[in-house]
C-alpha cells in the first residue's frame, strides 16, 4: 500500500486503494460520501475506489450500491475482507468483531464504527489482530471534534458541576 500523501494519483501498486463497505444504512452513507469526497479535504490522499458493498438483503443491497457508487456488492463479508484493500465495517454492532478480525489477519486496513465490540473476549481478539504491522486499524470517533462537543467539554472541563456521569441530548 502506498502510504497516504506520497502520490496523488495513486492508491496500490496496482491502482486506486480498492474498498470494501459492511453496511449501507446511515453510517454506509456518511462513510461512502466521504470515501468519495477524500480529495475535495485531501488533495494528497492516494486515490480510492468503492469497490465492493456488503449487506444481507440482494435487492436493497443492489439499489444502495448503485447509489453509494460502489461497483459490485457481496451478500457475505468472509468473501470481502480479504479482496480489498481497506474494509470499512459498519454494520450492526454485533457484527464488528469477527469481520474485522477477519481482514486485519489478512492483511487488510481496517476502519471499524464505534463500538469495537460488544464483549471485552471481542474487544482483546481485536486488539491483538491489530497489532500485525502489516493492517493498519482505526476507529470512527467522527462526532469528537464537533463543534457541540468541543463546546460541551470546555463548559464541564473546569470541574464547577462535578462529575457528570450521563448526557442525554439530541
Amino acid at each position: 500500500m502506498t502510504p497516504p500523501g506520497s502520490d496523488a494519483d495513486a492508491g496500490t501498486a496496482d491502482g486506486p486503494l480498492s474498498v470494501g463497505m459492511l453496511g449501507y444504512g446511515f453510517m454506509g452513507k456518511a462513510h461512502a460520501n466521504a470515501v468519495a469526497r477524500l480529495p475535495m479535504f485531501f488533495p494528497d490522499a492516494p486515490s480510492v475506489e468503492r469497490s465492493v458493498l456488503v449487506g444481507r438483503d440482494e435487492a436493497a443491497l443492489a439499489a444502495a450500491a448503485d447509489r453509494l457508487g460502489f461497483a459490485s456488492t457481496a451478500t457475505d463479508w468472509r468473501d470481502v475482507v480479504d479482496a480489498v484493500d481497506v474494509f470499512y465495517n459498519l454494520g450492526p454492532n454485533h457484527l464488528h468483531a469477527a469481520p474485522s478480525i477477519a481482514a486485519l489477519e489478512a492483511g487488510t486496513h481496517v476502519l471499524c464504527e464505534k463500538p469495537l465490540a460488544t464483549r471485552l473476549d471481542e474487544a482483546t481478539a481485536m486488539r491483538d489482530a491489530a497489532r500485525d504491522p502489516d493492517a493498519v486499524a482505526g476507529c470512527g470517533l467522527n462526532y469528537r471534534f464537533g463543534p457541540a462537543v468541543r463546546r460541551a467539554r470546555a463548559f464541564t472541563a473546569p470541574g464547577e458541576l462535578g462529575g457528570i456521569p450521563h448526557v442525554p441530548g439530541r
